[in-house]
């Protein structure tokens, strides 16, 4: 049994999907500085974070959570520029 769900796409809610289809493309399209966009990744990596731990019931706080995000980090990329792909 398949579920078929009741719904009328009215104008308003078709114009909001255009306008958000619109908006992704200019985004997807854009380009970004790279420091913005180490920037906007570390941002999105903290969020990440902080949310699935808190989602687990451990609260840090960002100042916290940062400073620790970042010694991984960096321990990360250390070892990735000690691999050698030759």
């Amino acid at each position: 049994m398949l579920f078929n769900p009741q719904y009328v796409i009215t104008e308003k809610i078709l114009n909001n999907l255009t306008a958000i289809a619109s908006a992704r493309e200019v985004i997807e399209q854009a380009r970004l500085i790279p420091k913005w966009e180490a920037s906007l990744r570390r941002q999105a990596k903290l969020r990440t974070t902080h949310s699935s731990t808190a989602i687990e019931g451990v609260l840090t706080k960002y100042p916290k959570l940062s400073k620790s995000l970042e010694k991984k980090l960096k321990a990360v990329c250390v070892r990735e520029s000690e691999v050698s792909y030759e």
